[in-house]
């Protein structure tokens, strides 16, 4: 019939080509944001297996850059205003979580916060959280955080090998771990075989969930299809269901200890004591509150230990701010007791000295990616529903239009007016001065309390030690642990800055 009648037959072939055409002409996917090429099928999956080195290529590329891993859609956000307006003024849209098959729905039986997708549930446990970790909660964990800083500095005196390659190390994860343990439970590490029991299988959960969350590191999450592997076929699968048996036990038992010590009388407030005494407010079942309080080791004492690491080798590495720093400490404190939180009003310096380390070295360099949950446009850039948003910590916090020509380098008078006072942070910073803590409803939801602790640590050390590295030192080596990174093993000499500091610090520790 088409060769009978021609003239039918042209009609017919161009509207189908017309109508392909105006198709692929209109089409959204067009009009991604620029992006590298990839290879076929896999597209960026491989780049993407060392995620910092990837995000530091992208920068070139532009503010909003799409790439593509086996079919999954995402984009790297290299610039503050971007994500701000993306992940803050549109959250909405821009709070969702990536699936993770083997950390969330296997290991945490879908109860972590952290990779939670946007739920009611995470509602609720987000809401409780943020409540009992809020500015004006924030306060009453002051004493254990002035009480760990201070232990802190004292073993670091105590100790003969601290100037070893990473001699500090050890006492720097000790530190984080009590310090998060004493503000969830009240259960500071103290040195017993049971805290030493505690600690390590904390941190046996948080080896087993970051290599569970690591690029790669299992097929199911590309291919959700062998989900459907019995377990006892599939050793990733079995290792998983076994292990959220054990970790959800040892959540229960550490709230169990605290609603025994409420009973008694004997318990300090704690998150967990929070939680327990807002049940019905925060409407949390017993497995969310168990939950909720435990992700708090995972997410909280590597980024904590890491962020010190970083405030070490800073100072280290910077005389000239060290010793301004160190005079004010005299100027207000002087050198008849140590410092508190109480403190920080009269220490701007110090106070620009740490914001600068969080803006400088970022302990989780691109966070953990949110997704978008609907189509949506950007700047003439199309979206798709389902795409993962990283954030380029290092390039935000380091964009030049913000932070000035020097913004690549450790600067804290950037902070500071021509009074020494400090400035209003720059927009979109959450009053912060950077952008480390994240963005949107996703944003670090323990972030008061981290400064308040890290505050008294870079006082508390600055004002116990001269701080000098032995030997040579490169700025830009790392240790990547997956989602945080730590500067590479140095060698620091913690040298006391006066004889009676230590002797100070005891007494102080003492009379607390």
């Amino acid at each position: 019939m088409l060769v009978s009648y021609p003239t039918i037959t042209v009609g017919a072939s161009i509207f189908i080509l017309a109508y392909l055409a105006k198709r692929y002409f209109s089409s959204p996917w067009r009009r991604l944001p620029p992006g590298p090429r990839g290879y076929p099928i896999l597209g960026n999956a491989l780049d993407m297996l060392n995620m910092q080195q990837f995000l530091a290529k992208s920068y070139a590329l532009g503010d909003l850059v799409y790439v593509n891993a086996i079919g999954k859609s995402a984009v790297i956000i290299n610039n503050q205003r971007v994500a701000a307006d993306l992940l803050d003024r549109r959250a909405a849209t821009f709070s969702g979580r990536p699936r993770t098959i083997v950390a969330q729905e296997l290991w945490c039986n879908g109860l972590s916060i952290v990779t939670m997708g946007h739920t009611d549930r995470w509602r609720r446990m987000r809401r409780a959280m943020h409540e009992g970790l809020r500015t004006a909660s924030a306060k009453t964990y002051h004493e254990m955080e002035v009480e760990e800083a201070r232990l802190l500095a004292l073993a670091l005196s105590n100790d003969k090998d601290v100037s070893t390659p990473g001699g500090y190390v050890h006492h720097y994860a000790r530190y984080a771990a009590s310090l998060i343990l004493a503000i969830t439970y009240d259960r500071p590490i103290r040195g017993t075989a049971e805290d030493e029991k505690m600690a390590h299988f904390l941190e046996w959960i948080l080896t087993k969930l970051e290599a569970a969350t690591a690029p790669g590191a299992h097929l199911v999450e590309y291919f959700p299809v062998m989900l459907a592997i019995p377990a006892k076929f599939a050793k990733w699968k079995r290792d998983a269901l076994e292990g959220h048996v054990k970790i959800s036990q040892f959540y229960n038992s550490l709230v169990d200890d605290v609603k025994r010590r409420m009973t008694s009388g004997e318990a300090r407030p704690s998150l967990v004591r929070t939680l327990i005494d807002e049940k019905q407010h925060f409407g949390l079942s017993e497995v969310e509150t168990s939950w909720a309080a435990g992700i708090m080791y995972i997410v909280g004492s590597d980024t904590q230990a890491a962020m010190v690491e970083w405030i070490t080798l800073a100072l280290a590495t910077h005389p000239e701010f060290q010793r301004r720093a160190q005079a004010e400490l005299d100027s207000v404190i002087g050198h008849a007791r140590s410092p508190r939180i109480e403190d920080r009003s009269n220490l701007p310096f110090v106070t620009a000295t740490l914001r600068e380390v969080i803006r400088w070295k970022p302990a989780a360099p691109y966070g953990i990616p949110h997704v978008s949950e609907e189509d949506d446009w950007y700047e003439g850039m199309f979206i798709p529903k389902g795409t993962m948003c990283f954030v380029n910590m290092v390039a935000c916090n380091t964009n030049t239009e913000i932070y000035g020509a020097d913004a690549a380098h450790f600067n804290p008078a950037r902070y500071l007016d021509e009074k020494g006072q400090l400035k209003p942070s720059p927009p979109d910073t959450k009053d912060e001065g950077h952008v480390s803590y994240g963005f949107g409803r996703r944003i670090c939801v323990g972030r008061h309390v981290a400064n308040d602790a890290l505050f008294i640590a870079t006082a508390i050390l600055l004002w116990a030690f001269d701080l000098s590295t032995i030997g040579e030192y490169d700025l830009h080596t790392y240790v990547d642990k997956g989602v945080t990174n730590s500067p590479k093993p140095f060698r620091c000499k913690f040298t006391p800055r006066f004889p009676e500091a230590m002797s100070i610090l005891a007494a102080d520790l003492d009379a607390a």
